[in-house]
């Protein structure tokens, strides 16, 4: 994947950056933000010891990550 890629899950929207690891594999990170004033941090996605096989296995794995934030209120809406 070229760049980060966008959705919209649960009215949040959700920056995903799928990344090649060396030497094989691929790691993904993502940010959380309800507008365009939000300073939202990458959080990392792994899993334990190891990388994805596929740049689409990354990028599930994210986009689940960040739902389960998104549901937990980790990205709520300002005021």
């Amino acid at each position: 994947m070229d760049g980060f890629v966008r959705h919209q899950i649960e009215g949040a929207s959700v920056d995903i950056d799928v990344i090649p690891a060396t030497p094989r594999g691929y790691c993904a990170r993502f940010r959380i933000f309800r507008d365009a004033s939000d300073n939202s941090e990458w959080h990392r996605v792994y899993v334990s010891g190891s990388v994805f096989d596929t740049a689409e296995q990354a990028e599930e794995a994210a986009r689940s990550m960040a739902l389960e934030r998104v549901l937990a209120g980790a990205a709520k809406p300002h005021p």
